[in-house]
């Protein structure tokens, strides 16, 4: 009888959240598949696969002279953990020169981590934050190659440890969205910033998006703003059982300086046709000035419980105008595996996706990329 009670409950949940979204994605696809641009016809090709055979969930990357390197993050070597095999979080870092192969460089980073965020500026690569199997961290690292090695400067700490963000660079500007300070610990409705420009003011706080806390969100800058996508939380069903709940709402920041000191308002934006929770980011800006948003977890991959179930994974891609406030649905990805927990990187007129997770406990060692 419990069992049979919980079976009721998890159906009566499912339901709800399938007639929560279907109608309105319905509507959406019925409208919109007819009005894809053709300057947004998206160009899919492949980088150099990273070595071994397992990949990397939740890497910090970037690029620095001319390199791309990526670095960190965590899988399974063993067993997958629905069999009881256990987390491992690293610190190798791996180096890629076009037209060569990876390798992995003599240089570590200073502790295992995985899951922060990263951004590429003025030939440094910046990462921010993470966590391992013991902790979460507030620590702030630079790294640059200068022909011979990876040179590794400590900048200042974040605020607090933080790990499940994102983070996108805007101008000198780097900024972080939501997260959480630990592994027990509620989403963050947060928002700092490091001025690159002048670091030795440390880390600030802008006012939070006028929104939900969250965990996972896309974020991406463009055109003197900063923007945050869906993300999650952990939601209250009407029987008060908890589950993820997939943001689709969506702001803008833009900041300003005003008698030396940084702020900012945000603006809400049109919500997404679909929940993207720990999508790649940040967010692919094409040379059309539109955004291309692909995998992710929405409402109903959020329900998935098969391990087995190698397309649980949306393959929508979607465009986001961020001139009309618009979104559009640009079909199914077919050949490239969706995935989530990873980063992305622009390197040499690319955007490329960073191994990452295409189910639960499970990587891919590929990179593909997009113009």
């Amino acid at each position: 009888m419990v069992a049979d009670k919980k079976m009721q409950t998890g159906s009566k949940l499912i339901r709800s959240q399938l007639e929560r979204i279907l109608p309105g994605l319905l509507l959406f696809f019925l409208l919109s598949i007819s009005n894809v641009m053709g300057q947004d016809k998206i160009e899919w090709s492949d980088l150099p696969a990273l070595p071994g055979e397992t990949g990397w969930a939740g890497m910090y990357a970037g690029v620095s002279n001319n390199r791309l390197f990526c670095m960190g993050g965590a899988n399974f070597p063993v067993a997958p953990p629905w069999e009881g095999g256990k987390k491992t979080w690293y610190d190798d870092i791996y180096m890629l020169e076009k037209g060569k192969q990876w390798i992995k460089i003599k240089e570590k980073l200073p502790v295992p981590l995985g899951y922060g965020t990263s951004v590429s500026y003025k030939q440094q690569l910046i990462i921010a934050g993470g966590n391992n199997a013991d902790s979460y961290s507030d620590k702030v690292y630079s790294f640059q190659w200068n022909g011979k090695g990876l040179q590794t400067t400590a900048y200042p700490d974040l605020p607090v440890p933080l790990a499940n963000m994102s983070g996108a660079l805007l101008q000198n500007l780097f900024i972080i969205a939501g997260g959480s300070s630990a592994a027990t610990g509620t989403a963050l409705k947060k928002c700092y910033a490091l001025d690159l420009e002048n670091i030795q003011q440390g880390w600030f706080e802008f006012d939070p998006w006028p929104g939900p806390e969250r965990l996972l969100p896309l974020v991406t800058a463009f055109d003197g703003k900063f923007y945050v996508f869906s993300g999650e939380k952990v939601g209250l069903s009407a029987a008060q059982v908890k589950f993820r709940e997939i943001l689709q709402d969506a702001y803008r920041l833009t900041p300003v300086k005003v008698n030396g000191k940084w702020c900012g308002s945000w603006e809400k934006l049109a919500p997404m046709p679909e929940g993207m929770s720990a999508g790649a980011s940040p967010v692919p800006v094409l040379k059309s000035d539109h955004f291309f948003f692909w995998g992710g977890v929405n409402a109903l991959t959020a329900l998935n419980t098969d391990h087995n179930n190698e397309h649980a994974l949306s393959k929508n891609t979607f465009l986001y105008d961020p001139a009309t406030d618009t979104w559009k649905y640009l079909g199914a990805e077919q050949k490239s595996r969706s995935r989530v927990t990873l980063p992305t990187v622009h390197w040499n007129n690319e955007w490329a996706y960073i191994s990452g997770e295409i189910r639960g406990g499970v990587r891919i060692n590929t990179i593909v990329t997009i113009k």
